[in-house]
């Protein structure tokens, strides 16, 4: 698989880089190895379709790294820490794009994309950047964990208002 323009970002592809995938797994086990694999797909089902499935099921995979990021933090392993701080990252930025009802278009210019969604944690950009600038620093974990929170609390907020429209 090709990885477009559109996701290339020094933390996440290099431009037109080429991703051996090998095999396929169920959902969404495919993001623990190539980020944003669900938005490139474009294959149905979508996952930002289906909020009610698929965001808790991102935040399953936020919850296992989360976990090996506290670990990695106690022992003050800053190289350790990176790759699972970068893929936590990727999760985050699919979950606020699926809350939303969109897929990651373009995580080059994730800024503009960010700022124009309409649900989203206060303060977004601003938190995300810090993260992005210093993603395997302590702070940046609270930070990411602090922005998980918040997204789940929106999503399953956006859940409940859904469910009671289509009653």
């Amino acid at each position: 698989m090709r990885v477009t323009n559109e996701f290339a970002h020094p933390l996440f592809f290099r431009e037109e880089e080429v991703i051996d995938i090998k095999d396929e797994q169920p959902f969404p086990h495919m993001m623990k190895h190539v980020y944003f694999y669900y938005d490139m797909i474009e294959r149905e089902p979508f996952p930002w379709n289906d909020i009610e499935r698929s965001i808790p099921a991102v935040l399953q995979l936020w919850s296992e790294e989360k976990e090996q990021l506290e670990s990695c933090f106690a022992r003050r392993d800053r190289r350790s820490a990176r790759a699972p701080m970068i893929r936590a990252l990727s999760y985050l930025l699919s979950c606020l794009f699926w809350l939303n009802g969109k897929r990651v278009t373009n995580v080059r210019h994730w800024q503009e994309e960010i700022g124009a969604l309409p649900l989203k944690p206060v303060n977004c950009l601003e938190r995300l950047q810090f993260v992005f600038d210093r993603c395997d620093v302590y702070h940046s974990f609270i930070q990411l964990c602090e922005l998980f929170a918040e997204t789940a609390k929106l999503a399953y907020k956006q859940m409940a208002i859904n469910k009671r429209m289509s009653r």
